[in-house]
């Protein structure tokens, strides 16, 4: 049965939808495109010790074409350079590989040469740490447009909640067509030639830093098999939009800062799959709906066992969808994920009013989804964020120190959000 959470709250597991469910939905999961698995399954009738290692997601995030809602973004061309990146870890391993994608470009991806290190602060690396990066033992690759590729293996240890830093020497002529707008952290672009090896890269003359992640989408750790990994799933408030720059202080992230492990010791890893103004079901304007990517982005990582869903603001504004359409998109991936056992908890959409998406339709509709969320017992558990972030003097408005532009929490107001879940939910 399925509960409204306030904190310290705990729920009732309802029973998972059979797989019937998973096939009728294999015609929007086609659309996705290929599916990278971590590693191969174990042979029938064989389970992994709980203390053997494995390859489980450490840090991702999902990509979108940089045509965004019909314009184009401006995004940086590059020639002869290299692109160095910050990643914030939520799993700490022995081992680690790094996936490069190549999603969304029409031209291959030529990588010259790549590094991995632990970060020492605006752009540089520790130079102990250093490690540069193979692909089936070769210093470069080629990525086939659409295609994605795991580097090899590399000794690192890797704690959790650190800042890890890719950098990646691009030797020809390339202006991306695909990206992840909303980083939130400084990457760095250098002056020409190859520089993924310097502890401190020389800056490009021009533009040379960028808020957007490029080129770079999965790090992984070796980390024991128990390893249980929650998958935040959404729009712009996942991402973290309004949080401040280089905080991680998006609610998954500060989620995550409160949940390293289980009391029992699991280890955790909250995974951020929210994409700014990213719609569930109606559209494809701003990377693959909801539907369209909840393969890629949450049922095919390794170790899922939770998926938080907290998606709708934008088809609602944006497309003004109906709660019908809303409701059906939810019942799909609620169903999914439970094919695949797999908990799944919904979140309430946010009040809109002073915002630019406030208009008595959007508000009627926000309202009509809330509660089929709250009352419908189709989720395992609803976290009840309207409630945490709402004025208590206005409820159809979120808290003026909580927000800059009334859709969008910021960094105190994710912290309420993330500190108001019942970590007993992930036991």
């Amino acid at each position: 049965m399925t509960k409204t959470l306030r904190p310290n709250q705990s729920f009732a597991r309802r029973p998972r939808i059979g797989v019937l469910a998973l096939i009728a939905g294999l015609s929007v999961l086609m659309a996705s495109g290929p599916v990278l698995t971590a590693q191969t399954a174990p042979a029938k009738g064989a389970a992994p010790a709980a203390n053997a290692p494995r390859w489980i997601d450490a840090w991702a995030l999902s990509y979108l074409p940089t045509l965004l809602n019909g314009t184009l973004a401006d995004v940086p061309a590059f020639n002869n350079q290299t692109v160095r990146l910050s990643l914030f870890t939520r799993l700490g391993g022995s081992q680690a590989r790094v996936k490069f994608t190549n999603k969304f470009q029409t031209v291959p991806l030529v990588i010259g040469g790549a590094h991995l290190a632990l970060g020492a602060g605006a752009g540089a690396i520790n130079p102990g740490t250093d490690r540069a990066l193979a692909f089936g033992g070769a210093p470069s690759v080629t990525i086939p447009p659409g295609e994605e590729r795991w580097s090899d293996a590399v000794n690192l240890a890797v704690a959790q909640h650190t800042e890890m830093v890719v950098s990646v020497f691009l030797p020809e002529s390339l202006k991306p067509t695909a990206f992840h707008l909303t980083g939130l952290k400084t990457g760095y672009f250098s002056a020409p030639g190859n520089h993924a090896a310097d502890p401190t890269m020389p800056p490009a003359e021009e533009k040379n830093t960028t808020t957007s992640v490029f080129f770079v989408s999965g790090l992984q750790v070796m980390a024991p098999a128990r390893t249980k990994v929650i998958v935040a799933f959404g729009d712009s408030i996942t991402d973290g939009a309004n949080s401040d720059l280089n905080s991680n202080t998006g609610w998954p992230e500060q989620l995550s800062k409160r949940l390293s492990a289980l009391p029992d010791g699991t280890p955790v890893s909250v995974i951020n799959m929210g994409i700014g103004s990213n719609r569930i079901v109606s559209a494809d304007a701003a990377g693959p709906s909801g539907l369209h990517r909840f393969a890629d982005d949450v049922l095919a990582r390794p170790n899922v066992t939770h998926v938080i869903v907290f998606e709708g603001i934008n088809d609602i504004s944006y497309e003004q969808a109906t709660p019908e359409q809303l409701i059906k998109g939810y019942q799909d991936v609620i169903a999914r994920a439970h094919a695949q056992g797999l908990k799944v908890y919904g979140v309430t959409l946010l009040p809109i009013q002073n915002s630019r998406k406030d208009t008595p339709a959007n508000e009627a509709t926000r309202q009509a989804v809330n509660r089929w969320i709250r009352t419908a017992k189709a989720y395992d558990a609803v976290l009840d964020f309207e409630k945490i972030v709402q004025d208590p003097e206005n409820p159809l408005r979120i808290r003026q120190d909580l927000t800059r532009d009334y859709v969008h929490p910021n960094t105190a107001g994710y912290k309420l959000m993330a500190d108001s879940i019942d970590l007993k939910l992930f036991e």
